[in-house]
């Protein structure tokens, strides 16, 4: 179970890092598949997805936005499809700290006006490279990942607890039933003064 655990694992940080290597002239919106974080962001990422850019040294998914509110719970978004149709109105709660540039300027999100587009550009932690090339990353990272760790040493056997010495006596008992016949007495006695 571990070692197939661990292989999907190598496959997925390698599926990251050739995404990362990937340029954008190679890749479409068509080529990438977006991660369950992605979708849970927006239900339709792989739809609004324009064009793939390099931007700053990496390669990002484009996308525009549309502000259609601002409200204390949160920035109101329409992503605008490949289609060319707004989709459905969307909460989106950014980062705290979420910024993007307006005219050259850096410019909060929250900040944003109303009707005002924006795009934002997804980096490659929200999507990976074409299937292909994460199956060709697999059979580099199968030959070259380490041998699995040994298993782990069994747990020692608890010690049986010893028994406890047998040579009580019944003494407590007799206490008991002294004590009992106590009460019943003055019970009884209570009884007859009535």
């Amino acid at each position: 179970m571990n070692k197939i655990n661990l292989k999907y694992g190598l496959v997925a940080l390698a599926g990251l890092g050739l995404s990362a290597n990937v340029s954008a002239t190679d890749l479409t919106c068509s080529d990438i598949t977006f991660t369950p974080e992605a979708f849970a962001a927006y239900e339709f990422v792989d739809k609004a997805c324009l064009e793939m850019v390099d931007r700053n040294g990496g390669t990002f998914a484009k996308f525009t936005a549309r502000v259609t509110a601002q409200t204390a719970s949160g920035t109101h978004l329409r992503f605008m499809h490949a289609d060319g149709e707004m989709g459905p109105s969307n909460k989106y709660n950014p980062a705290q700290g979420f910024q993007t540039g307006v005219e050259g300027e850096t410019v909060d999100i929250a900040d944003l006006a109303v009707r005002s587009d924006f795009n934002m550009y997804v980096p490659a932690s929200y999507w990976t490279a074409p299937v292909a090339a994460v199956a060709e990353a697999a059979e580099v990272m199968e030959a070259a990942a380490p041998p699995p760790p040994p298993p782990a040493p069994e747990p020692e056997p608890e010690p049986e607890p010893e028994m406890l010495p047998t040579t009580a006596s019944s003494l407590p008992l007799l206490a008991l039933f002294g004590s009992l016949f106590l009460v019943l007495g003055g019970a009884l006695r209570l009884s007859r003064k009535q």
